[in-house]
């Protein structure tokens, strides 16, 4: 069960079907998830007559409609914060930006090719190609990002057929593979074990005070000796922030006899 505006639903069979994925759903098990369906759901109407039938239940006057880890006064401004942009129109899209976006995307891409097929495979066009294929290929990269957060046209339909072409087709990635991990990273962002972004190895990876502590407990102290006798250089990514939408990283080296 999850609560979504203190009613309590009933989703463990629901899970299953969930057009987002079970595991975006099982995330919130047991917990208050109402700022993630507002988030996720832009046509909340036709979404609620699918919850009416999951319907067990409200909390009770006492006990408090937002996760336990969080502010609520925080939550409180977030909200009135996100009631205001949409009143303002500033989440509606801008159709003429993001067709300008597409064309240049394609022209940087075919530019790419047709500078190595008109000049050769010398080294300055084959470089020149590289530097277009490059940009393009980022750029298509943050365009399919828009499309998968339904972000371009008002129906999900139109955003996952052209995010298709442009990930599937044009990058050679599928978009249900990429909406998977996405949408995890979007219902707990920065978490661990459940944003699939922070799903790294913890020998290269550290996360502050949980990690260090797995990590201690992982690791046996026969393993331990040898690796404070290895004394290899690797990198370390440290996260800034636990709380953000979208973490701050930067690189260090260190020796890994530190990490124990």
């Amino acid at each position: 069960w999850l609560v979504i505006d203190r009613k309590v639903y009933d989703v463990s069979k629901f899970s299953k079907r969930h057009p987002g994925g079970s595991r975006v759903i099982r995330h919130y098990a047991g917990q208050d998830a109402t700022d993630a369906f507002v988030a996720f759901h832009s046509d909340k109407s036709l979404v609620k007559k699918y919850l009416k039938s999951l319907l067990i239940g409200e909390l009770a006057p006492d006990q408090p409609s937002f996760e336990s880890n969080k502010k609520k006064s925080l939550l409180e401004d977030f909200r009135e914060l996100r009631c205001t942009v949409e009143k303002m129109g500033l989440l509606r899209p801008n159709y003429s930006f993001f067709f300008l976006i597409f064309l240049h995307l394609l022209l940087l891409d075919a530019a790419s090719w047709l500078v190595v097929w008109y000049f050769g495979i010398s080294l300055v066009p084959f470089l020149a190609g590289i530097v277009l294929f490059t940009i393009a290929q980022i750029q298509m990269g943050w365009f399919q990002h828009d499309l998968g957060h339904c972000s371009v046209f008002r129906k999900p339909k139109w955003n996952r057929f052209l995010q298709i072409i442009v990930i599937n087709v044009l990058k050679g990635l599928p978009a249900s593979w990429w909406n998977h991990l996405h949408n995890q990273h979007h219902a707990k962002p920065n978490c661990f074990r459940k944003d699939p972004d922070l799903n790294m190895h913890p020998f290269l990876f550290s996360l502050g005070k949980t990690l260090s502590v797995e990590v201690s407990m992982d690791v046996s102290g026969e393993a331990k000796s040898r690796l404070q006798l290895a004394h290899y250089n690797v990198f370390s990514f440290f996260s800034l922030g636990k709380r953000r939408r979208s973490s701050c990283l930067t690189i260090i080296s260190t020796n890994i006899s530190s990490v124990s």
